[in-house]
């Protein structure tokens, strides 16, 4: 008789643990838990098939599956979890509402996709080490490691949203990816992508609330960005902007071979800073760009870029092939014109924030430029500031700010260049440039016209004054350092060069 209680009691209690989610994993290392959901096991691979919260513990060799229904909200805790699969994506979603990981405090956590590398689709299979059609939510003061071997490292078709963690994700695809938007408010996050984009939307059809998919946005935390390809590559708008409390946040981009991950058979297409199908807004925050290609691209025909706060430091570091255009990207595998600082196919504007732009082939390329804010500081070894033919009458109109450009003074360069109008009515413009009509500080197809403001030419160029402006003459074209007085005010800049004659149009009082 006690022989058969004992049985009986045994049987009840393994019943318990999986109906109360109390399990072991295939090595005793590993353990997940839970006290309000439910899952099933079967040798290495766990299936978690309704709502609740999660603790995963230990070292498994083996899978993760959420299977909750379309409505469950699933809360996947992880407290010093180390799991790697190599038949199929580590962690995979196939339904739930939202997902959301947590990196339990002080704990660290590795997720390992080992399968080779993909060489075709295959729809049974995950695309990440992390996969999932739902909403992600990846947050927690603890740290999260992702690797992968086959293809992405974190991939949602749905959204994507990044809060307080510390994240590392090294991937052969696309670091990380959210087909619908990708969110990062805060945390510490390394995305290395080794043959692809660092972080990449997909999708831009409409969502139920009205909003247009493929977003990208940055409010706060520290990202940092290796990417064989694109840094960021938005299906639609991208943008950084003050989060709650925060200035902004700092992001740091390396594209092509200027990412020490980059592999060396990698092969891609597009080597940009931020790449962005539609508009690209920078409101706050810190944002440095070691790219191969353009360091802000839009391909936007309308409103394509607007920088209003933050500070963005860009070097589109290019070698000498590239530099002159010709051939170029990863090996120079395909011909291009050159690599921009800031390039918008439509409209550029510019109304706060301090850009540097270090060495660019064209330091701020659009259709239209518009300038009323800011300090803005380029270095270019073609145009400094070119207003290119696009859906509009290309211009470069200057109503504030403070604009300073340098290019070489010998060879085919202009410091400013429209291939329609320049007008200016603000602001303090200083350009350097060739002394030749040909190649000059400042030509335009059109008229060059100085209503108001301040524009100070160093080489060759001359403008169309309004009745209150005045022209001075001055001697700032030489090598060195020099101080101006605009209006009582000094302002000092550097000639690495020295060009052949100075011009000064403004309807303040200016004077060395």
């Amino acid at each position: 008789m006690k022989k058969t209680i004992t049985v009986i009691m045994t049987a009840l209690f393994a019943v318990l643990s999986v109906a109360c989610g109390k399990n072991s994993g295939s090595g005793a290392s590993f353990s997940i838990t839970s006290s309000n959901g439910k899952f099933t096991s079967s040798e290495n691979v766990y299936t978690i098939t309704s709502a609740g919260v999660y603790s995963l513990k230990g070292s498994l060799n083996g899978q993760i599956v959420v299977e909750a229904g379309d409505k469950a909200d699933v809360y996947l805790e992880l407290n010093g979890a180390d799991i790697s699969y190599g038949e199929d994506s580590p962690i995979k979603i196939i339904s739930a509402d939202s997902v959301e990981i947590t990196a339990k405090n002080g704990s660290v956590n590795h997720i390992n996709d080992t399968r080779a590398a993909k060489t075709a689709e295959d729809k049974s299979q995950g695309e990440g080490a992390i996969y999932a059609k739902s909403d992600v939510v990846l947050k927690g003061s603890g740290s999260l490691i992702v690797n992968s071997t086959y293809n992405n490292g974190i991939h949602t078709t749905k959204d994507l949203k990044i809060q307080k963690m510390t994240l590392e994700v090294t991937a052969r695809g696309n670091a990380v990816k959210g087909n619908d938007s990708i969110s990062i408010t805060s945390g510490t996050v390394k995305a290395i992508s080794t043959h692809d984009d660092g972080m990449k939307t997909k999708n831009t059809d409409v969502s139920k609330k009205g909003v247009i998919r493929g977003d990208i946005s940055i409010s706060g935390g520290t990202v940092t960005v290796y990417a064989a390809g694109d840094g960021f590559q938005a299906a639609h708008n991208f943008e950084m902007v003050s989060g709650s409390g925060t200035g902004g946040a700092n992001v740091t981009i390396y594209t092509g071979s200027y990412s020490e991950y980059t592999g060396s058979d990698a092969r891609t297409s597009s080597y940009k800073g931020v790449k962005s199908e539609n508009e690209i807004n920078i409101r706050s925050g810190n944002l440095t760009i070691h790219s191969y290609d353009d360091g802000l691209n839009s391909n936007a025909v309308e409103q394509a870029i607007s920088i209003s706060g933050g500070t963005i430091t860009i070097g589109v570091n290019s070698p000498e092939s590239k530099t002159l255009g010709g051939m170029q990207g990863w090996a120079g595998q395909r011909s291009v014109s050159g690599a921009d600082g800031i390039h918008a196919d439509g409209i550029l504007s510019i109304s706060g924030g301090t850009i540097m732009i270090d060495s660019a082939y064209e330091g701020l390329e659009a259709n239209v430029i518009n300038i009323s804010g800011g300090k803005t500081y380029i270095s270019g070894n073609d145009d400094g500031v070119n207003a290119c033919k696009g859906n509009s009458t290309p211009q470069i109109n200057v109503t504030g700010g403070y604009l300073d450009v340098t290019v070489p003074p010998n060879g085919d360069t202009d410091g400013i260049d429209s291939n329609g109008s320049y007008n200016q009515i603000g602001g303090i413009v200083i350009t350097r440039g060739p002394n030749s009509q040909m190649a000059a500080a400042i030509s335009a197809s059109g008229r060059v016209q100085i209503y108001g403001g301040t524009l100070i030419i160093l080489g060759y160029g001359s403008a169309g004054t309004g009745d209150a402006v005045r022209t001075y003459s001055l001697s700032l074209h030489s090598a060195g350092d020099h101080t101006v007085m605009i209006d009582g005010k000094p302002y000092t800049f550097t000639n690495s060069s020295s060009y052949s004659r100075t011009r000064c149009y403004s309807d303040v009082s200016v004077s060395e």
